[in-house]
C-alpha cells in the first residue's frame, strides 16, 4: 500500500479562487448579488491564502467482505457494525469487496485557521468553509477514482459511507478503520472521541459488488427528513 498525492478531476475549478468564491458565498451565507467589493476581495484573498497551505494525500486499501448479517459487515482486516449498509449488501448481486481510504489536506490549513482565529473569526469561519469543500472534494475525487480503477475488473460501486453517519457509530467506526489503513503514515490519527487529525480529512468506505442497483440504503431507510438522504 503506497502513500499518493490526489489528483483533482478538473483542477482549474479548485485552484482558481474566482471558480472557487461562489462555493464558499454559498457556504458562509452570503449572497454573490449584494456582497460588497471590499468583503468580495478579501474573501477571495483567503480563499487564495488558504489553497496555498493545502497539500491533499491519502491512504486506501481494498479487502474482500468474508460475511454479512444483520447488523455487520466483514471484510479482511476490517469489521463494520452498521444494519443499514449491512442491510444493503441483500439487494446487490455477489458483493464482493471493501475500499476504505483516508483522505486530508494536511495540517497546515487547521493552522492557518487556528492562527486566525485568534484575530479574526471572520477569516477563520471563510478558511474554515474552503476546508471544508475542499475535503469533500477531495473525498469525492477518491471515491471516483476507486470506482473508475476498479470497474475495469467489472465491479460496480456504492456510494461512499463515513463513521457517524446512518447507524454507523463514529467512534467504533473510525477505530476500525484505523486500524485497518493504519493513516498515521500520513500524518492523520484520530481521538478517543472519533475526531480525526488534521480536522480537514475524510475516512470511508465504499462497497463493490459485481451488479448495484442501489447505491445506498436510503431507498430502504424510514427518516425522510434526513440531510444526508440520497435518491439512489
Amino acid at each position: 500500500m503506497k502513500n499518493k498525492t490526489v489528483r483533482m478531476v478538473n483542477p482549474d475549478n479548485f485552484s482558481n479562487p474566482e471558480t472557487l468564491l461562489p462555493l464558499i458565498l454559498n457556504r458562509i451565507g452570503y449572497s454573490p448579488e449584494t456582497i460588497s467589493k471590499p468583503i468580495h476581495e478579501k474573501i477571495k484573498e483567503l480563499i487564495t491564502m488558504g489553497l496555498k497551505t493545502i497539500h491533499i494525500d491519502y491512504v486506501e486499501q481494498t479487502t474482500q467482505i468474508t460475511s454479512w448479517g444483520k447488523s455487520s459487515i466483514t471484510g479482511k482486516g476490517i469489521r463494520i457494525d452498521s444494519y443499514k449498509w449491512s442491510n444493503l449488501l441483500h439487494y446487490l448481486e455477489v458483493p464482493e469487496l471493501l475500499n476504505c481510504f483516508v483522505v486530508t489536506l494536511g495540517k497546515q490549513l487547521d493552522q492557518l485557521i487556528e492562527e486566525k482565529r485568534k484575530d479574526s473569526l471572520f477569516d477563520a469561519y471563510v478558511l474554515d468553509a474552503l476546508g471544508s469543500l475542499m475535503a469533500e472534494k477531495a473525498a469525492d475525487q477518491m471515491e471516483t477514482s476507486i470506482s473508475n480503477r476498479l470497474s475495469f475488473e467489472n465491479y460496480e460501486w456504492s456510494h461512499r459511507f463515513s463513521p457517524g453517519y446512518c447507524d454507523w457509530n463514529l467512534v467504533t467506526g473510525q477505530a476500525a478503520i484505523f486500524q485497518f489503513l493504519h493513516p498515521e503514515t500520513i500524518e492523520v490519527t484520530s481521538m478517543t472521541s472519533g475526531m480525526i487529525i488534521p480536522e480537514k480529512s475524510v475516512s470511508a468506505v465504499i462497497i463493490g459488488a459485481k451488479k448495484i442497483t442501489t447505491k445506498s440504503p436510503c431507498l430502504f431507510c424510514k427518516d425522510q427528513h434526513c440531510k444526508y438522504r440520497r435518491t439512489n
